[in-house]
């Protein structure tokens, strides 16, 4: 049967609203899954905001976590990390927690999936990291020897970047936690490993378990604005 558009127009108000829910609730995608936006060292939530975005828009419940990162120690901060996570796991059970990180942001989630109290639903899921300092970074070392480095960097978290040669004692992701790694290479910086970011070095963000990897040409600061990157984490999560 046609229906022209002056029909259309004619037909009752509660019909209307009945054709706007149903297409409304076909086009949107909703999900009890949660996705954990981490910043990076001396960085700020609003970094991690438009990553953040496209996973609402994929239908994810999103908390863009944020920490005082130069105030606490990496095993600090994922503690607090811990506390929250837990609310999450208790608030959806069995559901699993995500994680999209920057740089320092997957040491923490490391370090949290590795506390006591970390809750199950954080160990299953997924988790992205982006030009995550995983082997330690040469130049960070290097700056370890710079004393205006050292002072704006701090005694906390900033003096485990300087002086860490790899961050193995802060405990592996679990077999159970898929992890894709995305380095950027826009990088000259003679200073750091190999090919690199501009901070990190390419073969220093892998892991030395188990995950998937994939290279960008994006700096190091900016690597989470990349809509190329943002697209493959958004993928990598939905797979």
């Amino acid at each position: 049967m046609d229906l022209s558009i002056g029909m259309l127009y004619n037909a009752p108000i509660m019909w209307w609203k009945s054709l706007i829910f149903i297409l409304f609730f076909q086009c949107a995608v909703f999900s009890s899954e949660t996705v954990f936006c981490l910043h990076g060292f001396m960085r700020k939530p609003a970094s991690m905001k438009k990553i953040a975005t496209a996973f609402k828009s994929d239908g994810y419940a999103v908390e863009n976590w944020g920490y005082p990162s130069r105030d606490k120690t990496i095993q600090e901060h994922a503690q607090a990390l811990v506390k929250d996570l837990n609310k999450i796991a208790k608030k959806n059970p069995g559901e699993p927690i995500h994680f999209v990180t920057h740089s320092l942001g997957g040491i923490i989630v490391r370090c949290a999936l590795n506390h006591p109290d970390c809750p199950e639903e954080a160990k299953i899921g997924k988790a992205v990291l982006l030009a995550p300092p995983n082997q330690g970074a040469e130049f960070g070392r290097f700056l370890g020897h710079v004393a205006p480095a050292r002072k704006a960097l701090g005694v906390k978290a900033g003096r485990q970047i300087l002086y860490s040669e790899n961050f193995d004692y802060v405990g592996q992701f679990p077999e159970t936690k898929e992890v894709l790694v995305i380095s950027g290479t826009f990088g000259w910086n003679p200073l750091a490993k190999g090919k690199n970011d501009g901070k990190v070095g390419v073969e220093e963000s892998c892991l030395s378990t188990p995950h998937k990897h994939m290279t960008h040409f994006s700096g190091h600061s900016w690597i989470m604005y990349s809509d190329t990157v943002i697209y493959n984490a958004v993928r990598f999560v939905a797979k």
